[in-house]
């Protein structure tokens, strides 16, 4: 059904699977990331925890899932794995967020909401790297599209989540997005496929390939634009053993764990500087604006032009974003504080984008579930670390101005590490293994 839906849709098939994502990032960063700032202070001030225990099953989460990359990697480069992944990883965070209606227990919201919702975020996120399978040449545009979903979280989310609290309290707020997320993502798992070529498509939607490259042909990215065609895909063993992977497996985990663990705490820290939370999220609102204009700029431009030098220009952005986001506490301006979040979120958005380009323009596609697997153990454990980290450091030396330092310190290594990214070759025997 799945097939013969794919071939007579009027348009390229890849947008739908697109859509799915689009939708599920928006939940998935509204929930965990920009959202949860909105339920901070109500938590604690009604359960009497610190914010380090309301991050902790984010963090939990990221330990117990950290070892399924690898195993579950491989799974989404099978023909019945990304679905399977989508609809039951929908389910498993749906669960998890609708348990908060009755979350009370320490321990069973670490493991409710921590370990069987961040096996859901998880595999999802696994499932989605059947995505860049379907793009080459418009790769880039469509992890925009894509990203464009993380950006509707903070768009809507702290603006919605702070209108229920107040209207119906924080339990029922967190019941209400889980049967959305369920409502609106579940279907759409069904719709999922593992490549083009799995139901006689190609590519781009393109009409044929050209000639392959010769073995040992040196890859398009970091630098240029590729085609399906001319394409380099390695296997994860082979990538394994490139400077290539663990320079960006290091640079694109530190800096997800850097703004991971900030995200959550922009809206506490406008908070505790006297504005209201209705302001607060709206300034947190006016960062996605840009940010999703920006993400398909940049996702552009990695098309044209290969992801490195836009990777160095988003993480610049952020890096700077940040440092005068901090300022915010010495002029108390609600002004500047629209308006440098605004400015973060020129960076930030884009580098979701383009460092997901930069993983996949430079090993390819066929194996790529295989060698994202690996890359997701360490960037699930960085995105759910971070705000139990921050949240830590902030309950041990309660300075946002350490938070904002040390997120601004890992975003500058984190260029270093991007700019040092070079083209590879792939190996002159590739390895037999597939994985």
């Amino acid at each position: 059904m799945r097939a013969a839906l794919a071939r007579k849709t009027p348009f390229y098939y890849g947008w739908v699977i697109v859509a799915f994502g689009f939708v599920f990032g928006a939940f998935n960063v509204g929930m965990t990331s920009w959202g949860l700032g909105v339920f901070v202070t109500p938590m604690q001030e009604d359960l009497g925890w610190d914010r380090s225990l309301v991050f902790l099953p984010l963090m939990v989460g990221a330990i117990v899932t950290t070892p399924l990359g690898i195993i579950v990697g491989p799974w989404a480069d099978t023909k019945n794995g990304p679905p399977l992944l989508a609809l039951g990883g929908i389910l498993l965070f749906g669960a998890s967020l609708l348990y908060m209606n009755v979350a009370g227990n320490p321990y069973g919201y670490v493991f409710i909401f921590g370990i069987v919702g961040g096996l859901g975020r998880f595999t999802v996120a696994m499932a989605l790297v059947v995505v860049p399978k379907w793009f080459v040449r418009k790769r880039g545009i469509a992890q925009a599209t894509v990203s464009a979903g993380f950006s509707v979280g903070p768009l809507l989310f702290p603006l919605v989540l702070t209108w229920l609290v107040e209207t119906v309290g924080w339990r029922d707020a967190w019941a209400v997005m889980g049967v959305a997320l369920i409502v609106l993502a579940g279907p759409g798992a069904f719709f999922i496929i593992r490549a083009p070529e799995d139901v006689g498509l190609r590519p781009d939607g393109d009409k044929e390939d050209a000639a392959p490259p010769a073995p040992g042909a040196q890859s398009a990215a970091p630098s240029g634009r590729i085609t399906a065609a001319t394409e380099v895909s390695l296997t994860r063993r082979e990538a394994l053993r490139t400077r290539q992977f663990w320079l960006l497996i290091v640079a694109i985990g530190l800096a997800t764990l850097a703004i991971r663990g900030m995200i959550p705490n922009f809206q506490p820290f406008f908070v505790s500087l006297g504005s209201d939370g209705t302001t607060a999220a709206a300034s947190i609102s006016a960062y996605a604006i840009p940010a999703i204009v920006m993400g398909f700029v940049f996702g552009s431009l990695a098309d044209r032009h290969g992801p490195q030098k836009p990777f160095i220009a988003v993480c610049s952005i952020v890096a700077s974003g940040l440092f005068l986001v901090s300022l915010v506490s010495q002029f108390q301006s609600t002004g500047m504080m629209f308006a440098t979040m605004i400015y973060l979120g020129f960076g930030l958005n884009s580098f979701f984008v383009v460092s997901q380009v930069f993983v996949s323009n430079t090993f390819g596609r066929q194996h790529l579930g295989a060698i994202r697997g690996v890359n997701a153990t360490v960037n699930n454990l960085a995105t759910f670390g971070g705000p139990w980290l921050f949240g830590l450091l902030f309950d041990i030396y309660a300075e946002y101005a350490l938070l904002f330092g040390f997120a601004v310190v890992v975003w500058i290594v984190t260029i270093v590490l991007g700019s040092l990214v070079r083209p590879l070759r792939r190996p002159p025997v590739a390895a037999a293994t597939t994985v």
